[in-house]
């Protein structure tokens, strides 16, 4: 009969582990809430519609691509702050968990889906945003029915949301994150366009 070594280990009370405060896995209302109030597809347009005003042909599709990208690295750091700033156990988790030379393993992907998501929550319309890949080597993520999209068309009309301007400022936020994330280099792009493809859709890969 094989020996249990841990019979003895069993009869032995052990010290009950109590949390030192309630754990929270699911991201804080309070903090979509906030970057909604700020970033709602509505408020980003409307402040890009007044950045072209007056401008005409290339100059006004210009003048809305560097809005965008001004506008996207704004989002991004705003969304990162707060996102520190309330965090939930299971991003405590990803950053605690390291191998065995202390080097924390789960940042990417999943440091930045944690940001993508909290971002676009605040300025799109759905609950969730659908992850379609995410592993040791690449983040992918699509954002169908995109609400700043929407509202460039019905604002300045389909011929100018056509210019797809408004790539720029999910790709400044994409660029910003790989700013506030410095020690792990990555590659952004965008394979798929709302006018094009009726959905954007983001790569992030680790190189």
């Amino acid at each position: 009969m094989a020996q249990d070594y841990f019979a003895e280990l069993k009869k032995q009370s052990y010290p009950l582990f109590t949390a030192p405060k309630p754990y929270s896995f699911d991201l804080n209302e309070d903090m979509v809430q906030m970057l909604k109030a700020e970033y709602n597809a509505e408020k980003v347009v409307a402040a890009m519609m007044a950045a072209v005003k007056d401008k005409k042909g290339d100059a006004e599709v210009k003048a809305a691509e560097a809005f965008f990208k001004d506008m996207g690295e704004k989002w991004m750091r705003r969304t990162i702050q707060l996102g520190d700033e309330y965090s939930d156990r299971t991003i405590e988790m990803i950053m605690e968990t390291v191998d065995r030379q202390g080097k924390q393993f789960l940042i990417f992907p999943h440091l930045h889906q944690r940001y993508v998501e909290v971002a676009n929550l605040a300025v799109q319309d759905f609950l969730k945003v659908p992850i379609t890949l995410n592993n040791a080597v690449e983040l992918a993520y699509r954002i169908p029915r995109c609400a700043v999209y929407g509202k460039i068309k019905e604002k300045a009309g389909e011929a100018f949301a056509k210019h797809m301007t408004c790539s720029q400022f999910c790709m400044a936020g994409l660029a910003t994150i790989q700013k506030q994330i410095s020690d792990i280099d990555v590659i952004s792009d965008q394979p798929a366009k709302t006018a094009k493809e009726g959905f954007c859709e983001f790569t992030v890969r680790k190189l």
